[in-house]
């Protein structure tokens, strides 16, 4: 038990399910973690994200419910923890496959993948699933940096890769002009980046664009593009935030979003139906302060849940 009193003061660790155990009518919400920071190591990044699943679960488990209790209460939601890749002894690119295969399965079932990282290249397999579903789709990435670098020796992922594999593969479901960047910062992104952001029609919303046109209406723009194509998915470098909220990442940014700002952006996304996949990526513990990343990655996580639960309560 998570609460000394679950049944007045569940935390979130007292509603999970096992998956069998998911009423057949709830809207499931899977988590999976990838513990591994080879792709951060390729990309020369700080590694210790292999220990970040486990650090957000500890913190996730333990929050308090009064947002989604209701509805797990009720048979609407259910909320799984789906363990973690295997990832011991593996290559990247055997891990990716495994994690590719797990979330087209929760995908093919209609149920939620919340994906722990990691690095950011966890995204890629995601991205993979949802092209085997082969209906369009729209992203957005939120962080500081592009993660649009080539690929080493011109067939290695990394940490920077995954939507630059996404925007050049052949067999990409991405919805023509379905993908945006948001939060992007000037001195964490190349010029070449931008320029390949462009030609592939994608959404760039600036740090400061969305500081100089307000939040609100900066995440309405996200979210129409995104919501544009029926299915979506959305990816959470933590990094996006200052280093002041996150210092617990495998590139810590100076400047950077308040937790309030995307909260409020991941609660509205939850509500949207269109949501079928979130992550949270490159959060270290190995540079954590007091736990500090970890708690704000697991709110993250607990505002989509919130977001989730509002929707069902007004069908």
């Amino acid at each position: 038990m998570y609460s000394r009193d679950p049944e007045n003061d569940p935390r979130l660790g007292d509603l999970l399910v096992p998956l069998q155990a998911a009423p057949a009518d709830a809207l499931t919400v899977v988590i999976i973690g990838v513990p591994q920071h080879i792709g951060v190591e390729r990309n020369g990044g700080r590694p210790g994200a292999a220990d970040a699943p486990s650090a957000i679960r500890q913190q996730l488990f333990k929050l308090a419910t009064s947002a989604v209790v209701d509805v797990v209460r009720n048979g609407r939601l259910a909320v799984v923890d789906g363990g973690d890749i295997a990832t011991d002894g593996k290559t990247l690119e055997q891990i990716h496959d495994q994690q590719e295969d797990v979330v087209y399965r929760h995908l093919a079932n209609d149920r939620i993948p919340i994906v722990l990282g990691g690095g950011h290249d966890t995204a890629w397999p995601t991205l993979r699933a949802l092209d085997r579903r082969s209906m369009p789709y729209g992203v957005v990435n939120i962080d500081a940096h592009a993660d649009v670098r080539p690929l080493l020796d011109g067939f290695r992922a990394h940490s920077g890769s995954p939507f630059y594999q996404m925007l050049t593969s052949a067999t990409s479901a991405l919805a023509p002009g379905a993908f945006v960047e948001f939060g992007l910062q000037h001195h964490a992104v190349a010029k070449t980046h931008l320029e390949m952001l462009d030609q592939h029609d994608a959404t760039v919303l600036m740090l400061d664009d969305v500081r100089r046109r307000g939040l609100t209406a900066a995440w309405d723009r996200a979210m129409a593009v995104l919501t544009s194509t029926g299915t979506s998915y959305i990816s959470l470098d933590m990094d996006a935030f200052a280093s002041a909220f996150a210092p617990g990442v495998s590139a810590p940014a100076a400047d950077g979003f308040a937790p309030h700002e995307i909260a409020l952006c991941l609660r509205q996304a939850g509500r949207n139906a269109t949501l079928k996949a979130f992550d949270v990526v490159e959060m270290n513990p190995a540079f954590d302060i007091d736990n500090r990343t970890a708690k704000l990655a697991a709110v993250m996580i607990m505002e989509v849940l919130a977001g989730i639960a509002e929707r069902l309560r007004s069908r």
